[in-house]
């Protein structure tokens, strides 16, 4: 039988019952004490309606509630529905109502976020706070029960998390679900028009863990420290990899670089994953050079790209312990570059590497198909599309975007890149990003290559704006580190990249707006150049 997220908790709770599971802000829970949490609390769901492929929504930073509720969607054959705090509340109620959760729990801090929400018929259950008696139930015609995970003043409406809970037996729930069975949605940031929600399975998900585990070589001994908010897929595929080999996850709120230097020495951390501006704060923080960071073991970034100068710097620091994940919500994990290709004083072919998104993973097929359908030679850039057991099963509500997404079992990434001689698969672009000026596809990540080489420029950002003559033109918006002018900046383009390519107008900001992951908001960024025009490039 093919093994599911659910034996995660099912297996470390028989095997490994008083291994350290989650340590959250000074609360210890075992394998053991957590899977019990887990069972009264899909007892308690059950108890009140809930059933299998039913929808749990929950808005929280992290912390080991958050995991219980995923835990429960994973071992009551629930679908859990994260939701991404940092959006507005339109965007929020959007969310939550593609998925029409059954159950909502929240944190109190956005509290004002669900009232927003309840005025529009959409109500809640809060994590933490005073003693209730009952669920208060329904708003207009959406029954949807509000439970508060954290203190604070508690609403009529609402009932406190730990009151839920305990409502709940404490025996086993109903047997596991099946491996095809949808466990998660999570909607993508949203960066091409309104989030998607991606179905993935109790198999795939497993699969996943399973293989960046492997990659990693992942034991029962590490220590991994949670930073990046779990509405975040790539959070969720991290945590379960290590439960899976019985690691001790570490939970931080949220990021903040002197309290994750503290937490690396005194917690003894020995895996984590960053974002390459999560990175860069580390090393710029005053605490880098009073901290010992040699027992981390494992560094995953992910998500955005990093420049070539951050990583040289990182691993200077951190030494040989990183490990490039690429991949996405809707097709799991798809390539790793290595600890050992990280090699900055390589040769130029392996330095050139550093730039690469590596090797697929073990049991992963990769295209590059070019416009007209056909395979792309080596070199030759086109869609980056992938097939493997642990893709997603299809966008939630939306067959449309299903059958563009998912072709004769293929899964579009949504990127555009190449493969090398060796295999390496460099992304050039997300393919939605695709500047064409005067008939000539420019991307805007090599363009961006380019302007992070001059020393001057701290972090940059490329869209194409209209045109009246060319249809598009190249505009770069730049945070600077050092004095540098327009002028020097476009002239320095000219010596790396053709002169069609390079900047018709560059912005000097004072910081680049970003999403949730990371990445730069080029939505925002392109909208006032496109929203009074026919057509829109957004």
């Amino acid at each position: 039988m093919k093994k599911i997220v659910a034996n995660i908790i099912t297996d470390n709770a028989e095997c490994i019952p008083e291994h350290p599971a989650i340590i959250d802000q000074g609360r210890k829970y075992t394998f053991l004490q957590h899977a019990n949490r887990v069972r009264r609390l899909v007892n308690a769901l059950q108890r009140v309606g809930c059933r299998r492929r039913d929808r749990i929504a929950v808005l929280s930073r992290n912390c080991a509630e958050y995991l219980e509720i995923y835990g429960a969607c994973e071992l009551g054959g629930f679908i859990a529905a994260p939701v991404n705090y940092r959006l507005t509340a339109s965007e929020i109620n959007y969310i939550v109502g593609n998925t029409t959760p059954s159950v909502m729990f929240y944190s109190a801090e956005f509290l004002p976020v669900i009232d927003e929400m309840r005025a529009g018929h959409t109500p809640h259950i809060q994590i933490h706070g005073a003693p209730a008696s009952c669920i208060s139930g329904a708003v207009g015609t959406v029954h949807t029960p509000h439970v508060q995970i954290d203190g604070g003043e508690l609403p009529e409406w609402a009932v406190p998390y730990n009151d839920f809970v305990d409502n709940g037996e404490a025996g086993p729930p109903a047997p596991l679900a099946s491996a095809d069975d949808p466990v998660y949605i999570v909607h993508t940031s949203g960066t091409t028009g309104k989030p998607k929600g991606a179905v993935l399975s109790q198999g795939a998900q497993y699969g996943v863990a399973r293989g960046i585990s492997s990659a990693a070589e992942i034991t029962g001994n590490d220590r991994f420290l949670l930073v990046q908010p779990l509405f975040h897929v790539g959070a969720k595929f991290l945590q379960l990899a290590h439960h899976l080999r019985g690691a001790a996850i570490y939970i931080q709120r949220e990021f903040n670089p002197a309290v994750v230097w503290d937490t690396l020495q005194t917690q003894r951390i020995t895996t984590l994953q960053l974002v390459p501006t999560m990175i860069e704060m580390l090393l710029a923080d005053e605490y880098a050079e009073s901290h010992n960071p040699a027992q981390v073991k494992t560094i995953f970034y992910s998500t955005a790209p990093i420049r070539e100068t951050l990583l040289r710097k990182a691993l200077a620091v951190f030494g040989p312990v990183f490990i490039q994940q690429y991949g996405s919500t809707e097709g799991g994990s798809v390539s790793n570059l290595s600890k050992n290709q990280h090699q900055p004083d390589g040769t130029g072919e392996q330095q050139r590497r550093l730039l690469s998104a590596g090797q697929v993973c073990t049991g992963v097929e990769i295209k590059i198909v070019k416009s007209d359908g056909t395979v792309a030679a080596t070199g030759e850039a086109g869609e980056v599309v992938v097939r493997h057991p642990d893709t997603m099963l299809e966008y939630w509500n939306d067959p449309q975007a299903t059958a563009e997404a998912i072709r004769d079992g293929w899964q579009n990434m949504g990127d555009v890149g190449y493969l090398d001689e060796q295999g390496f698969l460099f992304i050039v672009d997300r393919k939605k990003d695709m500047i064409i000026s005067g008939g000539e596809n420019i991307y805007p990540r090599e363009v961006e290559i380019a302007l992070e080489q001059h020393q001057a420029v701290r972090h940059c950002a490329v869209i194409g704006i209209p045109d009246d003559r060319w249809g598009e033109a190249v505009c770069a918006f730049v945070v600077l580190s050092g004095e540098c002018s327009e002028a020097e900046l476009t002239e320095h383009c000219r010596t790396l990249i053709a002169s069609y390519k390079k900047p018709k107008k560059i912005h000097f900001v004072e910081k680049l707006p970003r999403l949730a992951t990371g990445k730069v908001d080029k939505v925002r960024l392109r909208a006032p150049y496109w929203q009074d025009r026919q057509t829109q490039v957004i």
